[in-house]
């Protein structure tokens, strides 16, 4: 059983689990692991700046998060750096000018509960954030599966079957800018990067096929992270610092069991 003041929690880990899972494996396979870590630290810069202007958090981190997306989607179409390097740079000029815009402005900011998370203080209303971008996930899953697989496998052919190749990729960056900025404000910035990288990871080494990616990704992140909770309660350990933990040694076990098999 769990306690009444941890329902809440556990829930929002549930949900950020599922959603972050599914696009892990779009992550993943398009190779935007760097995206998502940069992004999780830039959104510091949303956080800063709504306090400022007293915006409401979640309004401001969300608008920010898609500000980030089409500088990155903008200024990545060049010839002389890969995406990575502008994701870098953008990331590195949002954390320094949040630090910045702290010392002349706030003082106070406290940027620790946004890098490790405060879970224990998610309310109804993050509840149902949550539970809408899961469910646009999910939906966004089903729908556009098949035309991100294959824009990531052959774009030309992906073109000849009438895809919108920029239309589709800056709908995925955007959505996954919307959805880091909701769940990163909860569980920090540490555990936001290792519930959209680990369970896709997990699930890349047991499946076969996308589709059996796919499905197993979320269900490794749901059992995953209940068990992971569960255990953090009752050591009474840091939860976000207990799912990191657990899920990459299960990752590297799943490695190790996996190269054993293969012998």
């Amino acid at each position: 059983m769990i306690e009444t003041f941890l329902v809440n929690p556990f829930f929002a880990i549930i949900l950020i689990a599922i959603s972050s899972s599914l696009l892990g494996v779009f992550v993943l396979w398009k190779k935007l692991s760097y995206f998502g870590d940069a992004l999780s630290h830039s959104i510091l810069l949303g956080l800063v700046l709504g306090a400022i202007g007293e915006l409401n958090q979640i309004s401001a981190i969300i608008f920010f998060a898609c500000v980030f997306a089409f500088l990155v989607r903008l200024i990545s179409q060049n010839r002389y750096f890969s995406k990575d390097v502008i994701v870098m740079i953008l990331s590195y000029f949002c954390v320094a000018t949040s630090v910045i815009l702290n010392d002349l402005w706030l003082k106070n900011f406290s940027f620790t509960s946004y890098i490790f998370g405060d879970v224990l203080t998610v309310g109804n209303i993050d509840i149902c954030a949550l539970a809408a971008i899961t469910l646009v996930t999910i939906f966004y899953v089903i729908f556009a599966f098949k035309k991100l697989l294959l824009i990531n496998t052959n774009q030309d052919l992906a073109q000849i079957e009438g895809i919108k190749i920029e239309l589709w990729n800056l709908s995925f960056l955007i959505l996954l800018s919307v959805a880091i900025a909701l769940s990163a404000r909860i569980v920090g910035v540490f555990l936001m990067t290792a519930l959209l990288i680990l369970p896709a990871a997990i699930a890349r080494i047991f499946s076969s096929t996308a589709k059996q990616m796919m499905l197993l990704s979320p269900i490794v992140a749901t059992v995953i992270a209940a068990l992971s909770f569960k255990a953090a309660t009752i050591y009474d350990l840091t939860i976000s610092s207990a799912i990191v933990v657990i899920f990459s040694l299960i990752f590297i076990g799943s490695l190790g069991a996996k190269k054993m098999i293969s012998k």
